[in-house]
């Protein structure tokens, strides 16, 4: 897995479910433990249920495991922030339809435009990256080229 973006809140969030899924991991490996002691295995249901739940936690502590070791956090990164990068909030004007709109500039794991974290990934952030406040760009979206002003830059 490559490095991905995200926030120290949401990897510190990560952290938390992490160690909340360990704690359950070792309640699972006590229940499996008990219902083992119970006789024949074949025919327990609570063992069963144990170990296919015991099964997933695996998975997620796993999987919760390569993020964090991947994990760039943007607060700590670096950047020349007079020009629009990842952690940035960005206020731009469609020049077409005269609206104005803000976006943090987010990591795809954290992108959610309808609370205003657009992913670096996406193609107006990407034709924003870089920009200047007062920049004028276009972005190439699935409807066809719009045309964008940078009318403010700020990192918070």
């Amino acid at each position: 897995m490559e490095k991905f973006y995200i926030s120290r809140k949401n990897y510190e969030k990560m952290r938390d479910d992490l160690a909340a899924l360990k704690e359950i991991k070792a309640n699972l490996s006590r229940e499996i433990g008990e219902a083992a002691q119970q006789g024949d295995l074949k025919e327990n249901a609570e063992y069963a249920a144990a170990k296919s739940r015991q099964e997933e936690t695996l998975i997620k502590i796993q999987d919760l495991e390569i993020k964090l070791r991947n994990a760039q956090i943007t607060d700590d990164l670096q950047v020349d922030k007079s020009e629009a990068r990842i952690g940035a909030t960005v206020t731009m004007k469609d020049l077409d339809a005269g609206l104005d709109f803000t976006y943090t500039l987010v990591g795809s794991m954290e992108s959610n435009p309808e609370k205003g974290l657009l992913s670096v990934s996406s193609p107006l952030a990407g034709a924003v990256l870089g920009k200047k406040e007062g920049a004028e760009f276009e972005a190439v979206l699935p409807k066809g080229k719009k045309k964008y002003k940078l009318l403010k830059l700020e990192y918070k």
